[in-house]
């Protein structure tokens, strides 16, 4: 622990593939710890350091060290060669490298003597896949402890030899790190959980879904956290009613999640708080409880401004535009959204799903969820599930589907597995009448690569845009939604390693059915990777705000758009204080919005072929349910460059 006279040390860590902490420190930020310039107070003499992690670095240092004693137990438990072994296993293994994030937080904490380490995780699904990782690699753990035991049995009692191997110990410290992990973010004395929200219904729809799935594992919350909610000011249209939408969101979150939770609400900053100064002011908040007594009943009231439609920060004058008559989405088979948590995908997503949709009665569309946090069925107001779904007064051609990526992998796999086992037969049978080279099926299918679950999804989906000519995606924020994007090309090359085993034991078993699963499969993916690299069929639109943090990561993520070959032809820059009026806060939002407006545009400028920008207007409350989202994506304008 700290040395004496040190004062406190603290350490502020990022797990998100797409690491935003360094920019709201204004920090330039890396994997390895650096110290962060605080303006010093009397009495004071802690320090605070920071990084990023980047877990697919780590992992491909773990792989590096472990490699030989993992490709021994996958190449003694299965009938595949060194050589197709090594080639899966550099595919990445689920869980493995969010563990060894994980890991590598713990032991920045316990190499620099840390009195306290706060980790910025990545947006909900992103994050209960990560703190589900231990559990995911005890299954890998035992699945390599299966592939193993046939070899261990020999080794132990035929050739007397009772000495652990490197094989052995790989799988001892992967129980024994998803054992130990599991049980410290388990720990309350030692780890604590604070969920961060937005006063609003869809962000509460997510909180409970998110924290229950936490609180089902084990994992507890302690203190939640209300971010950018309205201040008190003078009389205003737009913000009056957003202050009355929020304060009844904020009175159902204390009754519904605040038991036995502190709860905090930070108010909305005039500016983006950015750098060390600007965010003592929100720790300020942080440090003192939000008062919560609602009078009894008033939880439930209805929202008194959802009756009367919503107010829009937007001039009279303005010229606006319709969704179905930009250039950007005309022609396109398959639409993606995405962007930051937070910046309003799935509104956007919606709002031009219904627009097109109506605006060609006779195409059938799909309106399509991949975010493992779904939020389409709390824009529409209604329960959505995995199967396309009408909705209530929505246009007749239009079809929602919340993917359910488990349950995609589950029917895929069960045909892979017992196609594998045919394989597997012609090695023999052991004294129970299993066959022995099939053994390991169920344990190889635990090195599928992580993401391939929403791939099948997505595979599934695009196999049948026969039926549906337009497919419109929500997609998970930054970091989950580039994995999925960059996940065809490695499940590609693990279809084609199996088949490639097929190929060399040709002449000892006809392939069969595991071959025409894997050619179907491969077909599959070859089909869509053409698709999503035809700037004709395929567009990325990216949504964004118009400040610092978002505009940074917008950025970031072009740049990787265009590095995948994916077109990415405009930039939807929502909620916007395009009509101030005389509120000192829309004011001062929207100087600070046409600062970063501008920024943005000289930054899509830069990147190759034309960008469009399209603003929306905030609108208090948020546009939910078709009648709605219709009007609200009527008001958009494009920006001229």
């Amino acid at each position: 622990m700290a040395g004496a006279g040190r004062g406190r040390q603290v350490l502020a860590v990022s797990t998100d593939p797409a690491h935003s902490l360094g920019d709201v420190l204004a920090a330039r930020l890396s994997p390895r710890p650096r110290a962060v310039r605080l303006a010093r107070r009397v009495g004071s003499s802690g320090t605070l350091h920071a990084a990023e992690i980047d877990a697919r670095r780590a992992f491909a240092r773990w792989l590096r060290t472990h490699q030989q004693a993992l490709g021994e137990i996958v190449e003694q438990g299965t009938w595949l060669d060194r050589e197709d072994v090594d080639a899966l296993l550099g595919l990445s293994i689920p869980g493995i490298d969010e563990l060894v994030g994980l890991s590598e937080v713990i032991r920045l904490a316990e190499d620099h003597e840390y009195d306290e380490v706060i980790v910025d995780t990545a947006p909900t699904g992103h994050t209960l896949r990560l703190l589900a990782a231990p559990e995911t690699v005890a299954t890998l753990a035992h699945a390599l402890d299966a592939l193993h035991e046939e070899h261990r049995l020999i080794r132990d009692q035929l050739a007397r030899v009772g000495r652990p191997e490197a094989s052995d110990r790989l799988i001892d410290l992967l129980t024994e790190q998803a054992r130990d992990t599991s049980a410290l973010l388990r720990d309350p004395r030692r780890v604590t959980f604070s969920w961060v929200t937005l006063p609003e219904e869809m962000s509460l729809a997510e909180a409970e879904d998110g924290i229950g799935a936490l609180e089902r594992s084990g994992i507890g919350i302690s203190s939640l956290i209300v971010n950018r909610a309205v201040p008190e000011g003078p009389p205003c249209p737009v913000c009056d009613r957003r202050r009355a939408g929020e304060r009844l969101v904020i009175d159902r979150i204390g009754r519904r999640l605040g038991r036995k939770r502190t709860l905090h609400v930070v108010p909305a900053q005039r500016i983006e708080p950015r750098g060390v100064t600007a965010l003592r002011r929100i720790g300020k908040v942080l440090s003192e409880p939000h008062p919560t007594s609602p009078k009894p009943g008033e939880g439930g009231k209805p929202d008194p401004t959802r009756s009367a439609g919503s107010a829009l920060s937007l001039p009279k004058e303005a010229k606006t535009t319709w969704p179905e008559s930009l250039e950007v989405f005309r022609g396109a088979r398959l639409l993606f959204f995405g962007g930051k948590g937070g910046v309003g995908k799935t509104t956007v997503a919606a709002a031009v799903a219904l627009r097109l949709a109506r605006a060609e009665p006779r195409r059938a569309v799909l309106l399509l969820s991949t975010d493992p946090a779904h939020s389409l069925g709390d824009v529409f107001e209604q329960r959505i599930g995995d199967s396309a779904t009408r909705i209530r007064h929505g246009p007749g051609n239009l079809r929602v589907r919340e993917l359910d990526a488990a349950a995609a992998l589950a029917s895929r796999r069960a045909d892979l597995e017992a196609a594998l086992n045919e394989i597997g037969a012609v090695f023999g049978a052991d004294d129970g009448g299993s066959p022995i080279g099939g053994r390991g099926a169920t344990e190889l299918m635990e090195l599928a690569p992580p993401g391939i679950d929403e791939l099948f999804g997505l595979v599934s989906v695009v196999e049948a845009r026969d039926e549906f000519p337009l497919i419109v995606m929500d997609t998970a924020p930054t970091g989950h939604a580039l994995r999925l994007l960059e996940m065809p090309d490695a499940a590609r090359e693990w279809v084609q390693v199996l088949l490639r085993v097929l190929l060399k034991y040709r002449s000892l078993a006809r392939p069969g059915r595991l071959a025409s699963e894997l050619v179907d499969l491969s077909k599959s993916i070859r089909g869509l990777q053409e698709l999503l690299r035809s700037p004709r069929d395929t567009r990325f639109i990216v949504v964004t705000r118009a400040a610092a943090v978002p505009r940074l990561e917008t950025e970031r993520l072009r740049a990787r758009l265009r590095g995948l070959h994916l077109a990415a032809p405009a930039v939807i820059v929502n909620a916007m204080t395009l009509a101030p009026r005389r509120c000192p806060l829309c004011r001062a939002t929207a100087a600070g919005e046409r600062r970063e407006l501008a920024l943005l545009m000289r930054g899509g400028s830069r990147g190759r072929g034309q960008c469009a920008i399209i603003q929306t207007p905030l609108a208090a409350p948020p546009p939910r349910g078709p009648a709605a989202l219709v009007r609200w994506a009527g008001s958009w304008t494009v920006r001229d460059r």
